[in-house]
């Protein structure tokens, strides 16, 4: 078992201990910290993968990170240069503001700075450093306009609905109602769940 398998084991008995049983959500932003990312307060992190220099990564307060997402804090076409400098390497600090989102999927590099009020979009290689208040993606990532137009449009979109609020099942119908879908009969959900026959 090479050394990072026993720090990652060390990490998740402390995260299990600091918090046992409870909000899973919670648990892995606890085990996030003690792998030393600086996570503020009223965070959302779906993802786990915040690289092997975890301690390189800050995210502000309010920050959504979709699942998906990878934090890379290190160069990794520093491997050509083995030849010349075989103990070359190269890292940077990855900062999000406050108030921002990260895509489903968007893979952030070294050096990066994405500022206060940003939506970084799904899928998006970002690299560098973005203001605040911008919508960023892409690969390469670039600036494609000011987050609040974007949210503008949510708020006016003939698709809003005020569901959060409401539990699983309430959302179900309404958004289902909302877009005139029928929900077949619990009948036909049997026939479909159960294969007739015999199984190969």
């Amino acid at each position: 078992m090479r050394p990072s398998d026993w720090v990652r084991r060390v990490e998740e008995l402390l995260a299990r201990w600091l918090r046992p049983g409870g909000d899973p959500h919670q648990r892995r932003i606890d085990l996030l910290r003690a792998r030393g990312v600086r996570i503020g307060s009223g965070c959302w992190i779906l993802s786990e993968n915040f690289s092997t220099e975890p301690w390189l990564v800050e995210i502000g307060d309010r920050v959504a990170v979709s699942s998906g997402v990878q934090f890379v804090t290190h160069e990794g076409t520093a491997w050509l240069l083995r030849d010349r400098h075989p103990n070359l390497q190269v890292f940077g600090h990855i900062r999000i503001g406050d108030d921002s989102l990260v895509g489903h999927g968007a893979i952030i590099l070294p050096g990066t700075t994405i500022g206060t009020g940003c939506i970084v979009g799904a899928g998006a290689v970002v690299k560098g450093r973005f203001p605040d208040g911008m919508i960023v993606a892409g690969n390469p990532a670039r600036v494609l306009k000011p987050t609040e137009e974007h949210l503008r449009m949510l708020v006016e979109s003939p698709n809003r609905l005020d569901v959060w609020h409401l539990d699983a099942a309430e959302r179900e119908r309404r958004i289902k109602a909302h877009f005139g879908i029928d929900t077949p009969s619990a009948t036909v959900l049997k026939r479909i769940d159960r294969p007739s026959g015999k199984l190969r």
